[in-house]
C-alpha cells in the first residue's frame, strides 16, 4: 500500500470513529434513471449545472480580457517544477514567482476588502551604505476598497531582518509616496493549511446556493460552542451542496476555526457571536 493510500485509509478509519463515516460513502447514491451496473457520474459539477442560470449577456455588453494590471514584467513558466505561475483576480492576471507568493496571494484574494490585487508592481529606490542608489520592484501591491495601499514583500522568514532592513531603506526616499505602507510576508503568514483553507471558499465561490446558505445560517445561530465541521452535514438534503454552504458561511466569517488549522470534516468550527 503506498503512502498516499495509507493516509487516505487512516483518514477514513478517523471518520467512521467520530461517526461521520455517512459522509464518504464508497458508492453514490442511485437516481432516477442511472444505471448502478455504471460509473457513478454524480459529481459536485451537477451543483453547478443546478444552479440557476444567469441572464444572457446583452448585445450591448462588452467583454473584457484580463490584464496585467500594473505588473513591470511577468513570470514565465520555464519547467513543469517551477513554482511560477497566474490567478486572476477582478479581472486582473497576478502572477507569483514562489510557492510562498502563491499562497499568500490565495489568501489574499479570499478578503473581502480588497479591489485590487496587482504583481510585480511599482519600482521603489533606496540607498546603501555607501549612499548608491538601488530600485527594488515589490511582489504584490493591495489596493483596498477604500483607496489604501499596501506594498507587499514576501520572502521567506529566514530573510526578515534583510528585508525589514530594506523596507525601511525605501520608506526613506521620496518614491515610498506611491503608497500608504510596507508589508513583509513570509510562510508564517502563507502557510500551507491557510492557503488550502483559502482554496476551498474561492471554490465555494463558485456555486449558487443561497437557499442551502441560508438554511445552514438558520442551524448555525440555535449553537453555543463548537461544532465540528462533519455534525454539520448531518440530516440534510444534499451532502454535497452542504458542504459548499459550510464553506461561504466560513467565508462570511459567520464560522472560523480557533486554531487556524487546515478545516476538514474533523475540525471543530466556532460560531461568531457578532454575525
Amino acid at each position: 500500500m503506498s503512502i498516499h493510500s495509507a493516509r487516505l485509509v487512516s483518514a477514513r478509519m478517523k471518520m467512521r470513529k467520530a461517526g461521520l463515516g455517512f459522509v464518504h460513502n464508497r458508492k453514490a447514491g442511485i437516481a432516477g434513471m442511472q444505471d448502478s451496473s455504471l460509473r457513478a457520474t454524480g459529481s459536485l459539477m451537477a451543483i453547478a449545472a443546478s444552479a440557476p442560470k444567469q441572464a444572457e449577456a446583452s448585445e450591448d455588453e462588452t467583454f473584457y480580457e484580463p490584464t496585467h494590471g500594473l505588473a513591470l514584467r511577468s513570470t514565465l513558466r520555464k519547467n513543469a517544477s517551477a513554482s511560477n505561475g497566474f490567478e486572476f483576480f477582478n479581472g486582473i492576471r497576478v502572477y507569483f514567482d514562489s510557492a510562498i507568493e502563491h499562497r499568500c496571494l490565495l489568501r489574499f484574494m479570499t478578503r473581502h476588502d480588497i479591489a485590487e490585487i496587482h504583481s510585480q508592481a511599482l519600482l521603489f529606490h533606496y540607498h546603501d551604505d555607501d549612499e548608491k542608489l538601488h530600485k527594488h520592484t515589490i511582489d504584490y501591491l493591495l489596493i483596498y476598497k477604500d483607496g489604501w495601499k499596501d506594498a507587499i514583500v514576501v520572502k521567506p522568514e529566514r530573510k526578515r531582518d534583510e528585508m525589514d532592513d530594506l523596507i525601511e531603506r525605501m520608506k526613506a526616499h521620496p518614491s515610498s509616496a506611491q503608497v500608504n505602507g510596507f508589508q513583509f510576508l513570509s510562510e508564517t503568514y502563507g502557510t500551507i493549511e491557510a492557503a488550502e483553507n483559502a482554496d476551498f471558499i474561492l471554490w465555494s465561490r463558485d456555486f449558487q446556493i443561497d437557499h442551502e446558505v441560508a438554511d445552514l445560517l438558520e442551524i448555525v445561530r440555535t449553537i453555543d460552542g463548537y461544532v465540528r465541521f462533519g455534525d454539520l452535514m448531518r440530516s440534510c438534503h444534499d451532502i454535497d451542496e452542504r458542504r459548499v454552504a459550510i464553506w461561504r458561511l466560513i467565508d462570511l466569517g459567520v464560522l472560523f476555526s480557533p486554531t487556524g488549522e487546515r478545516i476538514t470534516e474533523l475540525t471543530y468550527l466556532a460560531r461568531n457571536p457578532a454575525q
